[in-house]
């Protein structure tokens, strides 16, 4: 097994290889999470997808431990910029990229910059359209006059439902972790979200996508997934149950299964 990790231009990174010596040059895959999260949410993924794929995860710029810069200075197009940034640092030309929130916004948008850089595209709770998101106005006032803390405490319920299947420690870490990023990177990256619009274009991407979404998100509903569905020619669509925006955590290992069967029938039809 092969462990690496570092920074480039602030951004933290981590590159796993734990796959066995008959998987000859095995591909990888990058992943990015989106707001109020860390690299840490896909730990879960790792043991599905590690046997068979070499792993790369970083934080976004002004979350986890890329903070050194301020995030006011962050743009959508910086965030595109940034997933060829660790892909060059990881070593790869051409790689999977998985996307949750408004890290799947920016894959989205990657995959319509740079087509050939991708083998394929998977999207968790992710919105074309910024402005159908619902929810978000009254992050300011929260964060602002209460702080972190108390704005991952009332999103909290949004993320998960109180019975999902997570141990104790588990939902713990997630709430720490939501809570402690600067307020400024939450508002920032907010704001690049829902400004964002990627619609007239989606008929532009070729790759095959796997759309992954939660049947509960109070942010995007399914109905704004399944559009995305019918608008990109090479897509497949699933929705989990009982599920809410936190669905690429709560659901780690059924996402990531899902993801492994899907990337094994596309290349049993190449």
């Amino acid at each position: 097994m092969q462990f690496k990790e570092g920074f480039v231009d602030s951004l933290y990174y981590n590159v796993l290889d734990m796959t066995p010596e008959w998987v000859e040059q095995p591909e990888t895959i990058i992943f990015h999470h989106g707001v109020g999260a860390n690299t840490e949410i896909w730990a879960e993924w790792l043991a599905v997808l590690g046997l068979n794929y070499r792993i790369a995860r970083f934080d976004m710029r002004g979350f986890g431990r890329s903070t050194d810069k301020p995030a006011g200075n962050l743009t959508f197009d910086q965030l595109i910029k940034d997933i060829s940034l660790i892909a060059d640092t990881v070593g790869v030309q051409k790689f999977h990229l998985v996307g949750e929130s408004i890290g799947g916004t920016a894959a989205l948008a990657y995959s319509l910059q740079h087509p050939d850089r991708l083998h394929s595209l998977t999207l968790t709770n992710t919105a074309f359209r910024g402005g159908v998101i619902q929810n978000v106005v009254e992050w300011d006032t929260l964060l602002k006059e209460q702080g972190g803390a108390a704005w991952s405490k009332r999103l909290m319920p949004r993320r998960f439902h109180d019975d999902a299947k997570m141990s104790p420690a588990k939902r713990a870490w997630y709430e720490k972790q939501q809570g402690a990023h600067p307020i400024e990177s939450i508002i920032v990256a907010r704001d690049i979200l829902v400004g964002a619009d990627l619609g007239p274009k989606l008929g532009e991407v070729n790759l095959p996508v796997l759309l992954l979404h939660a049947d509960g998100s109070p942010f995007i509903a399914v109905d704004q997934m399944a559009e995305m569905h019918s608008k990109l020619p090479n897509s497949e669509f699933h929705v989990f149950n009982h599920a809410r925006h936190g669905l690429p955590f709560s659901h780690a290992k059924e996402c990531a299964q899902v993801m492994l069967e899907w990337l094994e029938r596309r290349a049993a039809r190449l």
